[in-house]
Formats: C-alpha cells, sequence, structure tokens
C-alpha cells in the first residue's frame, strides 16, 4: 500500500512538471500576381493570374485545419474594405485552393483530390483513403481575421502519409488552368494589370508538427516527451517489484 501510495504522488508530481504536448500552429504567406504571359495555344501574351503551389510532405498520416485569410472586404465593395494585414493597400483575392497529389511530375487533373473554394461552398466533404476533407464554420473560419462572411475558406483535412500540393489562387483555377501552370483569362478584383493580392495561411493542429522551408511544408507527428517514457518505464519496474513482493 505504500508502494501504490507513492506511486500516486508521483503520477501528481509527474504531471505538474512535465509540459503538456502543445498544438502546432504555423502561418505562411504568400502572393498573387495579375500579369501577363505567353500562351502557347495563342501564340501570343495574355493576362491572367499566377498560383502558388505549396509542397505538403506528410511523413506521418494526420489530422490538421487550415485557415485562409485573403479577402480585404466584407463584400465585393471598396467601401467595405479594410486593411486586415496591415501593409498599407486593400487587395482583394477570391481564394480558390485544391488538393493535388505531389507525383514530382508537372500538375495534372487526374492528380486531384479535392478543392475547397468557401466556407461552406464548393467544399464539399470528401472521405477517401488518402484524404479526408470537411468545411469548418464561419466562426471558425473568423478566428484568423477573416472579415468576408465565406470567401476565405478553411476546413480540417486529414491526409495519409505521402506528398501532396495545396494549391492557392484567385477564383477560378480549373484543372486545365492548373496544367498549364498560369491561369489565363482570369483577373483579381479591383486590380489592374501588374497588381497583385496577398494570402496568409494558418496550419494547426493537436497532434502534429510543422515544419517550413521556402514553400514546403514537412508534417510530423508530435513526439512523446522523453520524461513521459521514463515515467513510463517506472511505473512498469514499481508494478513489477510490488508484484514480486506481494508473491
Amino acid at each position: 500500500m505504500k508502494l501504490l501510495t507513492s506511486m500516486l504522488y508521483g503520477s501528481v508530481a509527474y504531471c505538474c512538471l512535465v509540459p503538456a504536448v502543445q498544438a502546432s500552429r504555423v502561418k505562411v504567406t504568400g502572393n498573387i500576381f495579375y500579369t501577363e504571359q505567353f500562351n502557347p495555344e495563342s501564340g501570343q501574351n495574355e493576362s491572367g493570374t499566377t498560383f502558388d503551389a505549396w509542397k505538403i510532405n506528410m511523413l506521418n498520416g494526420g489530422t490538421f485545419k487550415v485557415n485562409v485569410l485573403a479577402f480585404e472586404s466584407t463584400s465585393n465593395d471598396v467601401i467595405d474594405a479594410a486593411d486586415i494585414n496591415g501593409d498599407g493597400e486593400f487587395t482583394y483575392l477570391d481564394p480558390d485552393t485544391y488538393w493535388y497529389l505531389n507525383t514530382g511530375n508537372p500538375i495534372k487533373a487526374d492528380d486531384m483530390l479535392a478543392r475547397c473554394d468557401d466556407i461552406g461552398n464548393n467544399c464539399n466533404s470528401i472521405d477517401t483513403p488518402s484524404i479526408k476533407l470537411d468545411s469548418l464554420s464561419e466562426a471558425e473560419g473568423a478566428t484568423d481575421g477573416s472579415i468576408h462572411f465565406r470567401r476565405d475558406p478553411a476546413f480540417e483535412v486529414t491526409l495519409a502519409a505521402g506528398e501532396y500540393l495545396y494549391l492557392m489562387a484567385d477564383y477560378r483555377l480549373s484543372p486545365d488552368d492548373a496544367e498549364d501552370g498560369f491561369d489565363f483569362g482570369n483577373s483579381i478584383r479591383n486590380t489592374e494589370v501588374g497588381g497583385h493580392a496577398d494570402y496568409q495561411i494558418t496550419f494547426s493542429s493537436d497532434t502534429l508538427n510543422f515544419t517550413v522551408s521556402d514553400k514546403t511544408i514537412n508534417v510530423s507527428a508530435v513526439p512523446v516527451p522523453a520524461a513521459a517514457w521514463l515515467f513510463g518505464s517506472s511505473l512498469i519496474g514499481l508494478f513489477a517489484r510490488k508484484r514480486y513482493a506481494s508473491a
């Protein structure tokens, strides 16, 4: 009994001395440009918008949340604009985002896994062996500072271990546009050619760590603190000792 009591007191001391594993959260930023590029189909330069492809390397399968901050207005009117990122300008990126398998080759339509355009709109629930995706609520989407009721997508996603691409574009990026590497004919609201729009993406999880290098994000399981393994081993040893003493 004395041994068991000491073990219980030890447990209380352990919980107070060893910090709990904290959720991992990272924010990344980028720009989408309204510019011109040569279109091999027409043989001439055409205006359109760029898009970004973030490489997501899942070293372990797991679940995390994605929250986008981009559209700097509560409506489509400049009168309702707000400088939410504090850079002294208003930009109106209407995010259109996609998940693709990263095969190491140019983007192909057959590799597309899911799309999330708005909160609760063009963001269908997906549940496959590779990906599970569900839109978050408007309230959850607003936690990063988003001010439009749904234009900035926010969702929870579960990915199997593997390599993926997360595409950030202006509405609307078609599979053909993704293969072309440029969204010909698209424009950004209230932005002249040569202009741009900004975005921020927050990745967060209770069970995963994110490590960012340029436009590559490595995702791995949160390690169990070494003290937890030591405590577990000690606890097993104490139980074994008590059992042996009682025999």
